[in-house]
């Protein structure tokens, strides 16, 4: 009992040790807090020691820390979270990855539906052009047989009138 009144006091007025533990993450990396080099309480300095030790400055990753230790760090929060609050806010961002997960499989079945309507379409379309070019050569086909058996000419196709055609450009006015 009396040590931990001694150990808040000591906190409170900075009296012992110059470096307090604050707090752990959920990766076991421990937050200190020390007082500041200006004496400016307001101002302390915070530092982070690794659970895995870092061997280079350039592999720090700022996502391994925690956002709420992260503005902890930056004196943009003034209290250091607590277990509970970093737990809760694991289990919000796997629920919102699983629903990022179930809107992109409904995204992606929605996109083969789509895809395979297009296709059934187009197969479609396909089907019904082959279908009328083959009525149209059978319509000439008859045509051509009626003529050749009652001895007329075929009527010129419309390909031999499109290709005799010739189109002469004209003097522009007033030039």
């Amino acid at each position: 009992m009396v040590s931990e009144v001694w150990r808040t006091l000591s906190r409170i007025f900075r009296i012992g040790r110059a470096r307090f533990i604050v707090g752990y993450d959920l990766n076991k990396n421990v937050y200190y807090e020390l007082p500041s080099l200006h004496g400016d309480p307001k101002r302390t300095r915070r530092l982070i020691q690794w659970n895995k030790a870092i061997a280079y400055p350039s592999d720090f990753n700022p996502k391994d820390i925690p956002i709420q230790w992260d503005a902890w760090m930056r004196h943009t929060r003034k209290y250091p979270p607590t277990i509970e609050e970093l737990l809760r806010d694991r289990e919000r961002q796997m629920i919102v990855q699983h629903n990022a997960r179930v809107l992109e499989m409904r995204y992606e079945a929605e996109r083969a539906q789509l895809e395979s309507e297009r296709e059934s379409d187009h197969a479609e379309a396909i089907r019904a052009q082959t279908e009328r070019e083959m009525h149209r050569i059978e319509s000439i086909r008859a045509i051509e047989s009626l003529t050749s058996a009652q001895g007329v000419d075929p009527p010129p196709s419309d390909k031999a009138g499109i290709q005799s055609t010739t189109v002469q450009p004209t003097r522009r006015r007033g030039g």
